[in-house]
């Protein structure tokens, strides 16, 4: 990396320094987490690649904790939203090369599945059993991007005296070993418990039967595994084997105390760029095949199958109610109806719903609008998420929560997180679900869970279990 023919760039509100990749380099901005993960705590990535959703990936610098709900007395959203007005810096936009660069200053957010307990009041469901917060919100000045399309990387800040920042990261730039760090680390990953495909074929058949009763018309049950790992066995290790198994767009690793969310997620739940709002629901799924014969055929079955459609125009619909709480009348579209997307492990089904946001709308009445997603939720949201805490019997934390960023001018992009382990001292947990209807076959639905699974699972199975 040549920092001598970095370029500055500014313009109001914020400053930048804008350095070309060479080709030939191997650059990776784990290698930052990696080498201080105090500084760097937060990183966001797209791990796959192949369209404009897997560009960015940000690393944000020395981020301030301003906000944690770590009580039931804390109005989070609420609170989040003074905390955004106060500090917000007026800035223009920041264009490189044509390209609107998606992060110069603002927050970085974690909200976990408990949050939903704040927008709807009357919801009684199991608080979370992990040591990690249900929310917290992290002022975030200084970033580092990186362009994967133009092998860009750019440092970012919101300070008017940045240059202290700038000088420390380019420092350890300059000293991180960006060569591909072997994936044979030492450690051993032993399985605690998981949920028994009896046991889930119970709750799958519970979920039918309100369904029969009228209560509910889908709902997304998940099954917990847990592991423990020995001390040598770090979170980055774990997440460097789950985004070599399960790529996918909306990836990270957070690290908050003694909690660490790594992430390799393939579902949006909000993107906001100026007025244009957007949410990209999953639903539907089938696993890879064996060969690319079979995986066309799998496609082919998935996309013809009624049960899958009849879910996930269900989901559209709950989707486009959702965002229309916050969008101009009229404006709200499907602009990409029941595409396949393929994965690592999976197909699924997918759409993509927009429309104009409403003027003068803070970020937390955007978040209350669609949180937490429908695709992992159920139909209607209330009462599938009271079902679905008396089946599963305790809090979800993180799994179907979210994390991502919001900016000074109210842009965000804001994953779901499914595909997503948990690390907690020697402990791992990670939670994987499925849509239940009325024609669900339990067997099926058990076997789907174990595909969802099956990125994590190699993940952690990459480790030798001595």
């Amino acid at each position: 990396m040549d920092i001598n023919k970095s370029k500055h760039i500014k313009g109001k509100g914020w400053n930048g320094i804008a350095i070309q990749i060479k080709n030939k380099e191997n650059f990776d901005l784990l290698s930052l987490v990696d080498m201080n993960p105090n500084k760097y705590p937060y990183f966001l990535e797209s791990s796959s690649r192949g369209n404009e959703l897997n560009r960015y990936s940000i690393i944000f610098y020395k981020p301030q904790v301003l906000l944690i709900k770590n009580s039931a007395n804390i109005e989070f959203l609420k609170d989040f939203d003074k905390l955004w007005n106060k500090n917000k810096v007026e800035q223009e936009k920041m264009i490189y090369q044509g390209n609107h660069i998606p992060f110069y200053g603002g927050w970085f957010v974690y909200l976990g599945y408990e949050i939903a307990k704040e927008i709807e009041k009357k919801l009684v469901t199991p608080n979370s059993p992990f040591l990690l917060p249900d929310a917290f919100a992290a002022r975030v000045n200084t970033s580092i991007i990186y362009d994967h399309v133009k092998r860009i990387l750019i440092l970012t800040s919101d300070k008017d005296f940045f240059s202290e920042d700038f000088d420390d990261i380019l420092n350890d730039l300059d000293k991180a070993k960006f060569s591909q760090k072997s994936l044979n680390s030492k450690g051993s990953v032993k399985i605690f418990s998981k949920g028994t495909s009896i046991e889930h074929q119970l709750q799958v058949k519970s979920c039918i039967d309100y369904i029969y009763q009228g209560e509910i018309f889908q709902a997304n049950l998940s099954r917990l595994w847990r592991f423990k790992v020995d001390d040598e066995l770090t979170d980055v290790d774990i997440y460097r084997q789950l985004r070599k198994k399960n790529p996918a767009p909306f990836s990270g690793i957070v690290k908050h105390e003694k909690s660490s969310i790594i992430s390799s997620s393939p579902e949006r739940l909000i993107s906001i760029s100026g007025d244009h709002l957007q949410t990209r629901p999953i639903a539907g799924t089938r696993p890879r095949g064996a060969s690319g014969i079979v995986d066309v055929e799998l496609t082919k079955e998935l996309i013809n199958s009624d049960k899958e459609k009849a879910e996930h125009l269900m989901l559209v619909d709950l989707e486009r109610n959702d965002i229309s709480k916050v969008c101009e009348p009229g404006s709200v579209k499907v602009d990409e109806m029941m595409t396949i997307e393929t994965y690592a492990h999976v197909h699924h089904i997918v759409s993509n719903i927009s429309g104009k946001k409403r003027k003068n709308v803070n970020p937390s009445e955007i978040i209350k609008s669609v949180f937490p997603g429908g695709t992992i939720t159920g139909c209607p949201k209330v009462r599938c998420m009271e079902i679905l805490a008396e089946l599963e019997k305790e809090g979800r934390g993180p799994y179907t929560g979210s994390f991502g960023y919001v900016t000074h001018s109210g842009n965000m992009d804001i994953n779901i997180l499914i595909r997503t382990i948990l690390k907690e001292s020697n402990d791992l947990f990670f939670r994987a679900g499925g849509g239940i209807v009325a024609d669900s076959i339990p067997q099926n639905e058990t076997l789907e869970t174990e595909a969802k699974a099956n990125g994590m699972l190699k993940a952690v199975g990459s480790f030798k279990d001595e």
